[in-house]
């Protein structure tokens, strides 16, 4: 619950209203209001706010927050003028947050893996603790409040993802969630067309372990030069995962087949070992199996918890997610693409194609925001399909013309299409019983509605 004079301390707001006033909670989106929740009038480049705050009166809602005057508000609603509402929106959260004393915020970020670790590690410490996680990728500076506000009071631990574009982005997500912990699974060349390298991709991300308490833990990939950098900037206790013998979480005898991936984790300060073995397929799995296991471990959770957690996680969806359709098996990794993400995502194909005898497609679209190095990375992508023998390659997008290029030049068979739709004509027509077909590209090229046509 939430009083009124409070969320105005909180925002700083021009209020209105009964100060004693309670709302049992918060919410962005007029057409879910329940009864006696606050609504918050968010502005965005094609939507505003303002023109539902009727509309959630009606619904229930017994105040709102805006930024400009709407007229005709009932004089018993409760209202809260800000300049920005996002701001308001993310003050209330932070308040919120200063509330849970006994609430421990893990949060992660990362070039790639960062969701599927959140899901993994989320998965660990529920083995001990009551958790909350980021649902679906709600990491940015609106989803990153709507996580926070939706933990409850015996909430144990919330896994909450960051996202970034740029620099100081991260900060000033810790700046309202006040990590207790903080894990950074990679630094790779996402976001390298903003921030131009992977030093200042390596400072960006290592904003969330800069403020961690002593008592606090940094788990960092020690295999990953630009990750290790972020040691330097923390109080927390530092933690190393990573296959090398320099790391606290060292993953070993790695096996991976088409149904999944086993490994031995060992844990340098005891001696102790693990055998892991979960559904993911891949190398870049184990990493973030192993953070995951390192996250949960400095939480108090036993290797043999983790372990059996691992074993039964479930990912948010178009992450590696296999799904069987007219005979044919889709690997659907299609929820976002970056040159890291891709070379695993081609590697694990390949490993199918090994398991199963199989022919292997590989239908590909842009990777976006490399900036400079677009080209590069779209070419290195059709060395690393030749290198899991891909069988053929269809490609769509303005980028991807490059993989298709390259493949052919490398001997392979490809073929590049401007649009989805003429992709997808040209892979209903090429696939045939017994394929396994991966699907990849950053978000927006929405890969994924290849899956529609079968």
């Amino acid at each position: 619950m939430f009083k009124a004079k409070d969320l105005a301390l909180a925002m700083q707001a021009d209020f209105t209203g009964n100060g004693e006033q309670e709302f049992v909670g918060v919410s962005t989106d007029s057409r879910k209001i329940t009864l006696g929740q606050l609504f918050v009038a968010l502005k965005g480049e094609s939507f505003d706010g303002h023109a539902y705050c009727t509309k959630a009166i009606e619904l229930g809602a017994k105040g709102v927050v805006i930024s400009s005057d709407v007229e005709e508000l009932p004089k018993d609603i409760c209202v809260f003028k800000v300049k920005d509402t996002l701001k308001g929106y993310q003050d209330i959260a932070h308040f919120y947050r200063s509330t849970l004393k006994n609430t421990k915020i893990f949060a992660i970020t990362g070039s790639n893996g960062k969701t599927s670790t959140k899901d993994l590690l989320a998965s660990c410490l529920a083995k001990k603790y009551n958790v909350i996680k980021t649902q679906a990728n709600f990491n940015n500076e609106i989803g990153l409040p709507y996580t926070l506000l939706s933990i409850k009071q015996d909430t144990d631990i919330a896994v909450v993802e960051m996202g970034m574009r740029g620099l100081g982005q991260i900060a000033a997500l810790c700046q309202i969630a006040n990590p207790d912990s903080g894990l950074i699974t990679n630094v790779g060349e996402t976001h390298m067309e903003i921030l131009g390298s992977k030093e200042n991709i390596g400072k960006a991300k290592s904003e969330i372990v800069e403020d961690l308490p002593a008592n606090g833990f940094a788990i960092l990939n020690g295999d990953n030069e630009y990750v290790r950098k972020a040691a330097a900037k923390t109080k927390a206790k530092v933690i190393y995962f990573g296959l090398t013998s320099f790391c606290d979480y060292i993953g070993s005898d790695i096996v991976t087949t088409s149904a999944g991936t086993s490994f031995v984790c060992t844990e340098k300060a005891t001696g102790k070992k693990v055998s892991v073995n979960f559904s993911l397929i891949g190398e870049h799995n184990v990493y973030n199996a192993l953070s995951a296991i390192a996250g949960a471990a400095s939480y108090g959770v036993s290797l043999e918890d983790c372990a059996n957690a691992l074993a039964n996680a479930v990912l948010t969806g178009s992450r590696q997610e296999v799904i069987h359709k007219s005979n044919i098996t889709f690997i659907n990794d299609a929820y976002n693409a970056s040159p890291a993400s891709m070379e695993a995502g081609l590697a694990t194909l390949g490993v199918a194609k090994k398991a199963n005898n199989a022919r292997t497609i590989a239908v590909l679209a842009d990777m976006l925001e490399l900036g400079s190095i677009s080209e590069d990375a779209h070419r290195r992508t059709a060395h690393w399909a030749l290198k899991a023998n891909t069988d053929y390659i269809i490609c769509y997008g303005e980028e991807a013309k490059y993989i298709a290029d390259e493949f052919i030049k490398l001997g392979g068979k490809a073929e590049y299409f401007a649009t989805r739709d003429e992709a997808g004509v040209a892979l209903t027509k090429l696939a045939r019983f017994g394929d396994i077909i991966l699907l990849k590209g950053s978000h927006s090229m929405q890969v994924n509605k290849m899956l529609e046509l079968f």
